[in-house]
This record gives C-alpha cells, structure tokens and sequence, in this order.
C-alpha cells in the first residue's frame, strides 16, 4: 500500500518549473500511519503525511499549494485519488531554499474498492508501468512571487518515473 501511496504523491507533488526542479533533489521519501480512516461499501479513505527529505539548491522557497490526482487502470477506470489536505490556519508545506530537510505533505488519499488497496499495495513502480496505469494530475507550485500550474491527463506512470530520474 505504501509502495503506490508514495509513488503517486511524490510524483505529483514536487512537479515544477525545469529550472527549480533541477536545483532539488529527493533524498527519500515515506508516508506516515494513515488517520482518519473511513470505510464504505463502495471506498476506503484516509488521511496521511507524506514526508520527503529533500534538498533545495534553489535561492527560492518552494511551496506547494494546490495538489490533486486521479490513478486509473487499464482500462481507464478511477482507482485511487490523492489531493493536498490543508485545513484552514495550516502552512502550506514549504522547501526552504538552500536547505536539507524533510517536508511533510499532508495527503487525503480515496480508493474507489477498498479491496484495490490490496492489489495496489503488493506492486512495485516498474508493476504499474507494466500493467498500463496512468495518472491525471493537477498542481501548483509557488517559488517567491511565481506560480507554476502543471497538469496533464492519463499520463502514463513509466511517463512520470522518467521525469523524476536523474
């Protein structure tokens, strides 16, 4: 579970504009315990952090603002959703520049079977790529006054692993 959980939520957090996501580098990344469990006949929820040690180059703070994504199978159906969980009052998780550090990215994580989550959680990157998985994303990245929207539709996973290697 874990193993999915990560994957998705590093990939389609740290997307940015090409001149700060090469000034950082992912060190390692883990998610904590889920919370807030809440289970359906229909869908299995929970909130988590993910917590990425990171280091950022860049002269800039990197924060990042706005996060949703959609996993699908195959065949095109909605598996799995992730999306930033910022309540009201809470900081945005920031990178700061020039530093080493391990950021927590507060995740509300949906899964459409809860009996998916089993299947998802017993493959790896390189299963998902294989087995035609793909992602629709939509994020924002801030980095002092600038703001950087990325987002795509049922990108293949094999897709979004190639952007994040170095």
């Amino acid at each position: 579970m874990k193993k999915i959980l990560v994957i998705a939520a590093f990939m389609l957090s740290l997307v940015a504009c090409k001149p700060i996501s090469e000034q950082i580098n992912i060190n390692d990344w883990s998610l904590d315990n889920p919370d807030n469990l809440s289970v359906g006949l229909t869908q299995l929820g929970f909130d988590t952090n993910l917590l990425l040690e990171a280091d950022n180059n860049s002269a800039m703070d990197i924060r990042l603002t706005k996060l949703y994504a959609e996993l699908y199978n195959r065949s095109d159906k909605l598996v799995a959703t992730v999306e930033l969980a910022k309540a009201k009052g809470e900081t945005l998780p920031v990178l700061h520049k020039r530093s080493s550090e391990t950021v927590a990215v507060p995740l509300k994580m949906n899964f459409e079977n809860p009996l998916s989550i089993l299947t998802l959680a017993a493959m790896s990157i390189d299963d998902y790529s294989d087995k035609g998985y793909s992602v629709t994303y939509d994020c924002t990245l801030k980095a002092g006054c600038f703001s950087k929207r990325l987002q795509d539709t049922k990108v293949p996973i094999a897709t979004l692993k190639k952007m994040f290697e170095k």
